[in-house]
Formats: structure tokens, C-alpha cells, sequence
């Protein structure tokens, strides 16, 4: 029989080991492989590794840092943003990169299976956890529940397409307890089923037992209502959607014209409701984010390796006036060279940012309100869908102009704002899957490998759009086989 892919166990390896890189965090570093899970504060200790691995550097590549490496190969693979150089995540932004013997299908995989596995060794000890207080040890529970939610949506995802098109559709391996078994690709649907069981599950603890929050990294009951509202949308369940992103919103307001402008390398300067923090001793440098996507630092954008820029289509749709559009601009960066169509939002090597130790977002009050917004015009809501969209455009232009009222006017001025607002943070490609329409590159600045295969058109739901289940998968449980694989 063959054992469970060879991906997990790695991930077992990992958490076996209790390797510093992964599960051990300061202070509380003195908890045995043995006892970890026995007690509240062991299960907090592998939880806090599991948002330490997150934002982790590994297997010696420099696009894979966590998280975040995934989230920037989706707005590569769209049309907003540009690479002018074939370097790291080169293979992406060609939309090459989804075959099963690939790195990049490997690494998605490894990510999301890994905080599965280690939550779920949570779970499974949480009820029985001897100390602290009841309400800790359900939070500790409610965090690891969240995780696994947000983790079988994100392997949903990248490796089927989406829900709408057909919920019957091979998903991914649904596993709820520690093992070393190859399970079946379940359908997408019971995949999507399984996340919003766990949201609500852990929604329904932190509302009937609070407990304060430690950290910007840390689930509470804003961001596990908004990866509710993240399964929502993809399911086109509008008022689950528009209910649970005016949930994540509450008491959080909006970040101000200044705010926006801040650098978006330090929560501490802007209004985020999750997000990595990442200091000089935890900093990836050259194997990061912002290495790689903002041209302020010195870093393989700055240094001219792989620069990005904006796309000149996006450019020219923005409106005048709008905060957003006027850090885009001429900029010379590191290396010398000077380059048109920079985008200064993410601009940690301004004096005073935080370089290559700078945080990473992971879900802010906008991308609520956009997807209320949204949720609220396919409910026929126009009044209030409008009211939102105007809400956020006071809060980025000098003088806002009204925002259309109602129709397909309004609802592509939302999805626009998507574009717009959201822009490196890692949704285009996810909102191309999930609306299904076609890639469209042509008209823009999208000419940097002329002499290289390069998509400016795939049609909807391209297969080049999801990635193929991972070869060491294939090989090596029994119950994923070939025939099982998606089509290149």
C-alpha cells in the first residue's frame, strides 16, 4: 500500500522535528515533540509556527517566502501587472507554470497541506488540553479551525477551477485528522463545504467566547468572518457574502487617503484586518515580497533583476485625482535605471519604512466593503452597493466624483475598484477564475518577452489557469492517479 504523498510527509518530517525554522517561536521554546500538543500553550506554540511558516523562505528557491509568494504569482499571471525581465516568477507571469512536475504546483500544495496537518494535530488534542483558561483553549481551537477553512479554499482554488463553473468538479483531499494515508480528491463542492463548516465553527466560538486578541497575526472574529465572505463570493452566495464582510468590517475603519499612501509595509501605520509581521532578524531579504515587488528597496526589483511595473492599460482607465493613481509614476530605482509606471504603494525603502523587514497584508477593510459591494448589487441592492463604492472613493480621491447609481455601470466600476485597490495584494488572477473571463494582455505594455512565449489571450477558464495535482502526489497515494489529474 502506498503511504500518503510524499508532500506530507514532509510535512509529519517537519513537525516531527520541531525545527526551528518551523514550529519552535520565542519565547515559549521549552515544550517537547511528546507533550506539544497536551497543553493550550503547546497547541499556541505550533500554532504560532504555523503563521511563522506562512511567511517562511524555503527549499532554497526565491519564490517561495509563504503566502505571499502565491498571492504575487496571481497578479503576475493577470494583466494589471508587468515583468519586464524573464527572472523569478518569470514562469508565472508567462503562464507556464502549472505543470505537475513544475515547482510551483509542489510548493501550493506542501503550503497549504503543511498548515492542515499541523492544525489538525491541534484539533484532534485541543478538547483534552490541560491548562490556561476555557476561553484561550477556544480560541486556540477557533484559530486552527480558521486555518483549515482558509486552507481547503485556497487548495480549492489553485488546483480546480471555480465553483461556479461546475461544483461537482474534481477537488482536493479532505483530511480531518493526522495521518499517513492518501485520501481521494473529493469534490469541489464537499471541499467548499468543509471550509465553511470550519469558518463557521470558529466564528461561533469567538462570538461565544471572546478572548483578546495578541497580535496582528493572530484569527479573530473580523478576519474569520472575512474568509467566510472570501468563500461566499466564490460561491456566488450573495447574502452570505454581503453579511459576512460587513461582519469583518465592524469597528475597523477605512485607511484615509494619507493612510493608503503609507508605504503598506507596517500595519502599525494603516488599517489592516490580518497581517504578517515580519522583523530585521525574520526578514527573508532578497527571498521576499517586497524584494520583488516594490522597486523602493534594493532588491530584485530595485537591483533591476526583475522589475515590475503597472500595466499601462490599468493606467489609463484611473480616474485623475485618485491617491492611487498618483503613486504610479516615473521612478529611478536602485540600480540607476529609471522606469516609467512604478507603483509606490508598496514603498518600504522610503525613509523611515521598513525595508526588507516589512509586513505583509493579508486582508484589509477594503476588499470587505468591495466584496459587500458586489454582494449587494447582485441582490439588486444598487442604493447600498453604490453607497459603498462612494464611501471608499471619498476616502482616495481630494473630491470624489459620484459613483455610477445603478446597472452593469456600477458593478464594473466595483470590479474595477478590485483591480484598482487591491493591486498587488494577490487577487487578480483569483477574480479572472472565479467571474470566468478570458485573459486579455493586448492593447498594454505587456511586450517584455517578444522573443519568448508569452499568453496575451486565454480564454475562460483556461486550463492554464489552475495547476496540475503535484507528481510526488501522483506517484505516491494510491488513491490519485493520472487519470485523476487536470488537464494542462
Amino acid at each position: 500500500m502506498k503511504r500518503l504523498s510524499i508532500l506530507l510527509i514532509l510535512i509529519v518530517g517537519l513537525f516531527s522535528a520541531c525545527s526551528e525554522d518551523f514550529l519552535e517561536t520565542s519565547p515559549t521554546n521549552q515544550i517537547s515533540d511528546t507533550d506539544v500538543f497536551t497543553s493550550v500553550e503547546g497547541s499556541q506554540t505550533v500554532l504560532d509556527g504555523v503563521l511563522r511558516n506562512m511567511r517562511a523562505y524555503t527549499d532554497g528557491r526565491h519564490d517561495q517566502f509563504g503566502v505571499k509568494a502565491i498571492d504575487l504569482t496571481y497578479d503576475l499571471m493577470g494583466e494589471d501587472l508587468v515583468q519586464a525581465t524573464h527572472h523569478w516568477f518569470g514562469w508565472d507571469y508567462r503562464l507556464d507554470n502549472n505543470q505537475a512536475t513544475y515547482a510551483k504546483p509542489s510548493f501550493i500544495w506542501r503550503q497549504f497541506y503543511r498548515i492542515i496537518n499541523n492544525v489538525n494535530n491541534i484539533l484532534v488534542n485541543i478538547d483534552a488540553a490541560t491548562g490556561t483558561s476555557a476561553a484561550q483553549k477556544a480560541n486556540v481551537k477557533a484559530q486552527a479551525l480558521a486555518l483549515r477553512g482558509y486552507s481547503y479554499h485556497e487548495l480549492a482554488t489553485h488546483f480546480q477551477q471555480t465553483y461556479a463553473a461546475n461544483p461537482n468538479a474534481p477537488g482536493v483531499p479532505i483530511y480531518l485528522t493526522p495521518t499517513t494515508e492518501g485520501g481521494p480528491r473529493a469534490p469541489l463542492n464537499q471541499v467548499y463545504q468543509q471550509a465553511i463548516s470550519d469558518l463557521e465553527e470558529a466564528i461561533q466560538l469567538m462570538t461565544q467566547t471572546p478572548y483578546p486578541r495578541r497580535h496582528i497575526s493572530d484569527i479573530n472574529l473580523n478576519v474569520a468572518h472575512g474568509l467566510r465572505a472570501r468563500v461566499a463570493l466564490y460561491m456566488e452566495d450573495w447574502a452570505k457574502a454581503r453579511d459576512h464582510a460587513l461582519a469583518a468590517r465592524q469597528g475597523v475603519n477605512l485607511n484615509t487617503r494619507a493612510q493608503f499612501a503609507a508605504g503598506f509595509d507596517s500595519y502599525q501605520a494603516q488599517t489592516w484586518l490580518w497581517g504578517l509581521e515580519i522583523n530585521d532578524e525574520q526578514s527573508t531579504i532578497y527571498a521576499s515580497l517586497f524584494s520583488h515587488l516594490d522597486m523602493s528597496v534594493g532588491g530584485y526589483t530595485g537591483l533591476n533583476l526583475a522589475p515590475k511595473v503597472v500595466s499601462q492599460a490599468l493606467y489609463d482607465q484611473m480616474l485623475d485625482g485618485d491617491i492611487r493613481k498618483e503613486l504610479i509614476g516615473p521612478y529611478t530605482i536602485a540600480a540607476g535605471v529609471t522606469y516609467d509606471l512604478i507603483n509606490l504603494k508598496f514603498n518600504a525603502g522610503r525613509p523611515g519604512g521598513k525595508a526588507f523587514a516589512a509586513d505583509y497584508v493579508m486582508m484589509r477593510p477594503e476588499e470587505m466593503l468591495l466584496i459587500e459591494a458586489e454582494a449587494r448589487w447582485h441582490l439588486s441592492d444598487f442604493s447600498g452597493a453604490a453607497g459603498l463604492l462612494q464611501n471608499l472613493w471619498d476616502n482616495r480621491f481630494e473630491e470624489a466624483p459620484a459613483v455610477p447609481a445603478s446597472g452593469q455601470a456600477l458593478l464594473d466600476a466595483i470590479l474595477f475598484d478590485r483591480r484598482v485597490e487591491l493591486w498587488g495584494e494577490g487577487f487578480r488572477m483569483r477574480d479572472i477564475r472565479r467571474l470566468q473571463i478570458p485573459l486579455d494582455r493586448t492593447g498594454s505594455n505587456h511586450n517584455a518577452y517578444a522573443n519568448n512565449p508569452l499568453h496575451l489571450q486565454l480564454p475562460a477558464n483556461s486550463p492554464l489557469f489552475i495547476y496540475q495535482i503535484p507528481i510526488a502526489e501522483i506517484d505516491n497515494n494510491e488513491n490519485i492517479t493520472s487519470a485523476d489529474q487536470n488537464p494542462i
